[in-house]
């Protein structure tokens, strides 16, 4: 089976509930980081495209090679059908892929806004295992409006698209769904950067961090379903393309 593209912008290269159920659904994992330079796979060459978030600006990728070579690879994935899915800055980087839009806030947004999904979320093969009124972790600067070939799937009271899909096997999710506990209490949280973009929605720090425990368990548990949901696609794909396209 070929690996799992993963996309990571950050420099612990975590990849949260999304590189469990990958693992748990027998798919390997590379990574693309930029510490490592530009990424030299070929569509041919995975099975999928997982793209994280980073503090990177989205409308900078026909100018850094990085992302330029990230959304090229989103591109061929689209025109493939490959299945893609990105969270933050890797929504918003598809979003750029697919002819959608991506504005500057003006500030960073951080918070736990409740998700609302559309009727079309209902029969998604992925988000539709996610129940309306969920409490989503939103931490973001940029907003995403989702390009017209796309299938708007759930808003928040934040500004953008909250959760779209492109295509049939493309899906794209401004909030941090896929953070486990270790990404947003022991990283994020405890980060100087991240306590500094809390700190400036004038939340303070240590009742941030009890919110979170308290969302974040909720929002685990109702994540698992969906990434679940994502290995079980990938991996039905490559035993449909058969030994001749999974051999690489």
């Amino acid at each position: 089976m070929r690996p799992v593209l993963i996309f990571t912008h950050f420099d612990d290269r975590r990849t949260g509930l999304v590189g469990d159920a990958l693992e748990l659904a027998g798919c390997s994992m590379v990574q693309a980081n930029p510490a490592d330079g530009i990424p030299a796979w070929s569509i041919d060459e995975i099975s999928a495209i997982v793209s994280f978030g980073g503090r990177f600006n989205a409308q900078d990728a026909d100018r850094d090679p990085f992302l330029a070579a990230e959304v090229a690879l989103m591109r061929e994935a689209l025109a493939r059908e490959t299945p893609v899915l990105g969270f933050c800055l890797g929504a918003q980087l598809l979003a750029v892929a697919s002819g959608g839009e991506v504005w500057r806030l003006g500030r960073m947004l951080v918070g736990w806004p409740r998700l609302s999904p559309l009727p079309a979320a209902r029969e998604d093969p992925l988000f539709g295992a996610l129940r309306g009124g969920l409490h989503v972790l939103e931490w973001h600067q940029d907003a995403i409006a989702a390009g017209s070939g796309a299938v708007l799937l759930a808003t928040t009271s934040g500004p953008g698209d909250a959760l779209y899909r492109v295509g049939p096997s493309a899906w794209g999710s401004q909030a941090h769904i896929e953070v486990s506990q270790s990404m947003l209490l022991d990283g994020w949280l405890a980060d100087k950067s991240g306590v500094a973009d809390v700190e400036a929605m004038a939340f303070e720090i240590d009742a941030f961090r009890d919110e979170a425990r308290e969302h974040l368990a909720v929002q685990t548990e109702a994540a698992r379903a969906v990434f679940e949901r994502f290995g079980q696609l990938v991996s039905a794909r490559e035993r449909l393309l058969g030994p001749a396209q999974a051999a690489y």
